[in-house]
């Protein structure tokens, strides 16, 4: 029997989307909604960059257990054209002094007060960008400020922009 592999992640690309204040819709059965739509940014990766476009938004779900939801879609279009649409969700854990900070309205908290991951999937027309379909990504999330988000996306499988040899 052969062990558990070490996966080792390849770095896909940076998103930095810029986000408008948040909209709240607030106590629902399942939780404390807010919408915060996103307004633009841009993006960058070892194979692609370009930029976010303004129209979508992250639909967050401050849960009862006090975990926050990710639900966020939304479009990217690379420097050549194309583009490329973003589901992405993922999960919002803070520590205790991470709770009593945003109890506080403070935020952005400290990096070392929360944990965000997160798990993009990617829609794109056939052609050199198809091996965004064929892989499954991972994201740590980031909140430098208060209208900006950092989400560095990687593969556990090594790219290739060789259509026929998405796992080299």
């Amino acid at each position: 029997m052969r062990g558990m592999p070490n996966p080792f992640p390849h770095p896909v690309m940076t998103i930095t989307a810029q986000i408008a204040e948040g909209e709240v819709v607030g106590k629902c059965a399942d939780g404390y909604r807010v919408n915060y739509p996103i307004i633009g940014g841009h993006f960058s990766g070892p194979l692609l960059r370009g930029e976010v476009l303004p129209g979508g938004a992250d639909w967050f779900l401050l849960r009862q257990d006090g975990v926050g939801d990710l639900d966020a879609r939304y479009q990217l279009r690379t420097d050549d054209g194309v583009l490329i649409n973003i589901h992405n969700i993922g999960l919002l854990t803070l520590t205790a002094r991470g709770r009593e900070l945003e109890a506080l309205g403070v935020w952005p908290i400290p990096e070392a007060e929360y944990s965000c991951t997160c798990t993009p999937r990617f829609q794109v027309a056939e052609g050199p960008l198809g091996w965004l379909t064929q892989h499954a990504f991972f994201g740590q999330v980031h909140y430098p400020t208060t209208s900006e988000v950092l989400i560095h996306c990687y593969s556990l499988a090594a790219l290739s922009t060789d259509e026929n040899n998405v796992n080299p």
